[in-house]
């Protein structure tokens, strides 16, 4: 599984969610606290909206903890909404390509997770993303499929309801999965103004996902009231900063308000 962190409201640098916080990203992919996976070192990714249409977009194979670029552009990037991923690989191979965030055109998508079977089941899901997308495919994973799919399914247009027809098609497919081999998602969204984050496991034990106001050691105007972090795990100790979300909810985020509704039944 994987770990990652989703940031919007004042601008501010990177490094102050990178390396600034107590149980930073960078801290979880050395010692994650609330996954089976405790390390996560097989690359990273981080994302960023400015004044371009599209995402910037940095990934890399080295561990997040090991890589001094990540570490001085962090210093650098500033930005008012960022997306950043640290992966620990669940079949697929290490590779710049395997790494997350995924874009296209405007819209940035994370993922930690799985789709059981997913090398039996690869080629039939691959199968239902439209040719036009289908040519962003560029690495192997479940998640850039996954992705793929729900653009297929009209993500830009309803990222809602096109989750909720990826989820039912992929699981149709699955059908029954064995003990021990699960789907379970926990990803995000976002078009570069709101984020959309998603919660599902087919055995109600989805990676953990929790929203809050940590510190972001901004130099002014910050806001303790605005929610501005969605994240697989809390950056502090402070339980009031910090709600979890539960199984089969989509977190919608805008302008530092949190709305949930439900995604999936059973």
């Amino acid at each position: 599984m994987c770990r990652w962190m989703a940031y919007a409201g004042q601008s501010i640098y990177l490094e102050n969610l990178l390396f600034q916080q107590k149980n930073s990203l960078i801290s979880q992919s050395l010692k994650a606290t609330k996954s089976a996976f405790v390390t996560n070192g097989d690359g990273f990714g981080v994302a960023w909206y400015g004044k371009r249409d599209k995402p910037g977009l940095f990934k890399d194979v080295l561990p997040a903890w090991n890589d001094e670029n990540l570490r001085e552009i962090s210093k650098h990037i500033e930005s008012s909404l960022f997306f950043a991923h640290v992966r620990a690989a669940t079949g697929t191979s290490v590779s710049r390509m395997n790494c997350h965030p995924y874009t296209y055109q405007n819209w940035s998508f994370m993922h930690n997770g799985h789709i059981a079977n997913w090398d039996i089941h690869r080629r039939e899901i691959e199968s239902l993303i439209s040719n036009d997308l289908y040519a962003y495919r560029y690495g192997t994973t479940d998640s850039e499929a996954l992705f793929l799919l729900a653009l297929t399914m009209g993500l830009m247009t309803d990222p809602v309801q096109a989750m909720r027809d990826t989820i039912h098609c992929i699981m149709r497919i699955i059908g029954k999965s064995p003990e021990g081999d699960q789907t379970r998602i926990s990803a995000a969204l976002s078009d570069g103004q709101s984020i959309w984050a998603y919660r599902y496991s087919s055995d109600h034990q989805s990676p953990s996902l929790f929203y809050g106001s940590p510190d972001i050691h901004a130099t002014s105007g910050y806001d303790k009231n605005m929610i501005n972090t969605i994240a697989s795990e809390p950056f502090d100790d402070d339980e009031a900063h910090w709600t979890a979300v539960d199984e089969s909810k989509v977190l919608y985020w805008s302008q530092g308000q949190v709305q949930l509704f439900h995604l999936v039944d059973d």
